[in-house]
This record gives structure tokens, sequence and C-alpha cells, in this order.
């Protein structure tokens, strides 16, 4: 069966917005005719792809499938879109994913700027998420880029390491582990330590904190570990906190708390670029490029580590 790839998209459309009205107005073509196109479709495939009633249009469970892969081809039609936009010297934009903390990162931010300032024609779009939904959004096409965290990269993407930084721990200040220069995860057997919710970067928890509770360690998943001020006012003082390096001075001036760093057997915490294997669009790769020659001239690697040593909170 010969399928007119032309059905796919304008399905693809009508499932966005779940609204045969309003797809045909961002198509410039008449409903009746949309409605025609999509029934030749499900004519072709022999399965119903939308149920249609007076009030709403919904997806059926075949068109729930069909539109997970028509995603892909949906992306690169809008990749081509731009690129041809670009080259005629019309408006750009290159998607990039930032984790919520990315104001915290310094060579985050230069790596944006340098690209700003090289490309000004070019707009740079940021898509807050954590890392597991960016890596989503970025295979599914939704974003050219995405800055991500953790110890190694995810599989079958290429990375460049922006920058890398430690794990830190903030305890009140009389705490006896605050005499420490570096606390050793056995350290923390029996103590309390407050650390990311497990759903928002399931691998990153595995590999940072699983082994502290095997060795004894009380985990208090906190669901926003950036609300600095509900740790201040409702965290006992004997409840340690976990924070990456970049955001712990930060979280030590508005809690109190002292910072000292953990070690860290499997290595530093990594901030990362990632891309899809295929060819990118033309923004994409001058953003990648950037964070290339920027790491090339060692701007990243240890020179982002931050909140580390015997620092006090204040």
């Amino acid at each position: 069966m010969a399928l007119d790839i032309r059905l796919v998209l304008h399905f693809a459309m009508v499932a966005e917005e779940l609204s045969f009205v309003r797809a045909a107005a961002r198509l410039g073509v008449a409903q009746p005719w949309l409605s025609t196109r999509i029934r030749q479709l499900e004519a072709q495939l022999g399965v119903p792809l939308f149920i249609r009633n007076t009030r709403r249009v919904e997806l059926t469970e075949a068109g729930r499938l069909l539109l997970a892969r028509t995603a892909p081809l949906l992306a690169a039609v809008r990749g081509i879109e731009e690129e041809a936009a670009t080259l005629r010297g019309g408006a750009s934009r290159v998607r990039v994913g930032t984790p919520p903390y990315g104001l915290y990162v310094p060579r985050q931010n230069q790596l944006i700027e340098a690209f700003r300032a090289r490309w000004p024609g070019v707009t740079v779009e940021l898509d807050v998420g954590w890392t597991p939904v960016l890596v989503d959004r970025l295979r599914q096409g939704v974003l050219d880029l995405a800055l991500v965290v953790g110890l190694t990269p995810p599989g079958a993407l290429e990375a460049v390491t922006v920058c890398e930084t430690g794990q830190n721990l903030l305890l009140d200040a009389g705490d006896a582990l605050a005499a420490e220069p570096v606390i050793q995860p056995r350290a923390l057997r029996g103590r309390k330590v407050a650390v990311f919710t497990r759903g928002l970067n399931p691998e990153l928890f595995r590999q940072l904190f699983e082994p502290l509770a095997g060795l004894g360690a009380r985990l208090v998943q906190l669901p926003d570990i950036l609300d600095f001020r509900h740790m201040r006012q409702s965290l006992e003082p004997e409840v340690i906190i976990a924070q990456f390096g970049w955001t712990s001075a930060e979280a030590a001036r508005r809690t109190g708390r002292a910072i000292r760093p953990l070690a860290l057997p499997e290595g530093s915490i990594r901030l990362y670029l990632v891309r899809r294997r295929e060819l990118p669009r033309l923004p994409a790769r001058q953003f990648w490029e950037v964070a290339r020659e920027g790491a090339a001239a060692g701007r990243g690697g240890q020179a982002g580590h931050q909140g580390g040593g015997h620092q006090e909170g204040a």
C-alpha cells in the first residue's frame, strides 16, 4: 500500500489540535476537505483514527499509536521549513532544553551568551525541564539540543561536556560533620539526607543516593529541591540537604547552613549538551560548534566545580 505522506501530515495536524476546524485554519484549507482527507487515510489503514461527536474530537487507540509514529516525521518537516527560512535569511531559532537550576550554572549561561554574540540573528528558545523530560522532547524532535545532567550522557545521543560539579551537603553549623573537610558516604549512616525526588532523574538518583541508602542513610525525598525558603522553614537542623555544586552557594545563603563536599566514588556530576545523531538544523549545528569550541578551550571540566571546600553558609 502506497501511503500518501501528506495524509499523514494532515492527520498529525488534526491530532495536535483535536479539532478539524482549527487544523483546517492552520493548513489554510476548507474543513470539509480536511475531514474527507482524514477519512481517506482511515480507509487506507483500515482503522478509525478519531472518535467524532458534536462536542469534541478524540484519538482512538490506533490514532494515538499513529501519532507517536508521526511525531518524528512532523518534526522533520518543520525542521526543513525552518532550515529553508534560515537559508532565505528569515527568522531563525534554536530550541534548547535546560534544567530548572540552569541559571545557577555559569558555564551554561556563558555558552548561551557566546552563541548569541556570534549569531545575533538566531533566537535561543529555552525549554525548562528535568533530564528525562528533556531527553524525551529531544528524541521526539521538539527540541534541537538539550543541556542534561548525569554522571554519564544518555545513550544513543551525541554529547559534549559543558562543565562538571560535585555533590555537596548543607549542614547546620553545629553539626559534628561540619568539622570535616570532605564527608565520606559512610559517615551518613543513620542520618536523614534530603534529596531530589527519584522520578525527576531516576538514573542519577540511583547513582548518587542509592549507595547512601545502602550505607544506612535515611533519604528524605523533597518534591522541590530548589525551594530553599521552604527548606529553611520546614527541615529540622539535623536533616542534611544534598545539593549540586552549582546551587550550593545560593542554597547555603538561603538556609543559613554550611557547605561540605561529599566524596563521589563514581566521579563528578556533568552538564552535557546532547543532540540526536541525525543531521540537525543549521542553528543547532552552530550552537553545537560553540559548545565544542568552549570544551576544547578548557572552559568546561573542573572549572565548573563550585561550592566545594570548607565554605560556611551565610
